[in-house]
């Protein structure tokens, strides 16, 4: 995590501590993303991840994925080129296959995305 998803997440916990509450009970409720029946098998989309990060969403035949979008190179901000499918990293050009459990395909990243846990809830997307 780069230094400043560092101090959202902790200034995150901070306002929920000041609000009687846990960091775990808020993350406890999911956050909704996208309806389900608007998000078609083969949709890609970016969102914003509970934490405040940018992150990708994905949905293929067996169901939904997201990755955070900070590049763990650097913390840069990925995107996503649909042409080769691939997330891509504008400042060393690293690239990542969100297919294949978001791993390294080129570049210089140590590591693969983070994971960010989805599900379908009902007719939502939801991160939980």
């Amino acid at each position: 995590m780069n230094r400043r998803g560092f101090l959202r997440s902790t200034a995150l916990a901070a306002g929920a501590l000041i609000l009687g509450r846990t960091q775990s009970a808020v993350a406890a409720s999911p956050k909704r993303i996208v309806k389900a029946s608007k998000f078609p098998v083969g949709s890609h989309r970016k969102f914003v991840a509970v934490n405040g990060a940018p992150a990708f969403l994905f949905r293929t035949k067996s169901g939904v994925f997201a990755y955070s979008a900070i590049c763990t190179h650097q913390g840069c901000t990925v995107d996503y080129l649909a042409a080769g499918k691939k997330l891509v990293c504008p400042c060393h050009r690293g690239s990542f296959d969100p297919f294949k459990s978001g791993k390294v395909v080129s570049g210089e990243p140590p590591r693969p995305l983070d994971k960010i846990a989805v599900s379908i809830q009902k007719d939502w997307i939801v991160q939980s």
